[in-house]
């Protein structure tokens, strides 16, 4: 049996469905408005991490992509 996700790995799991769902955009994903979707309320970073990162310190989108790459 695998181990359990961790909570930063639901959220690039969840964001990366998000992408996949919104054709790539990030804009599109901010703007979904499928609130049908069990994944919506958790689409978006929180506030706390939206702000801009300090230099060198990358996002969970950032991180989906370079999973994505692998």
């Amino acid at each position: 049996m695998s181990a359990k996700p961790t909570p930063d790995e639901l959220l690039v799991a969840i964001h990366k469905h998000c992408l996949e769902c919104s054709g790539g955009s990030r804009k599109e994903v901010q703007n979904c408005r499928i609130k049908g979707c069990n994944l919506y309320k958790y689409r978006q970073e929180p506030t706390r991490q939206r702000e801009k990162p300090p230099k060198g310190q990358i996002t969970l989108f950032d991180l989906v992509k370079l999973k994505e790459a692998q």
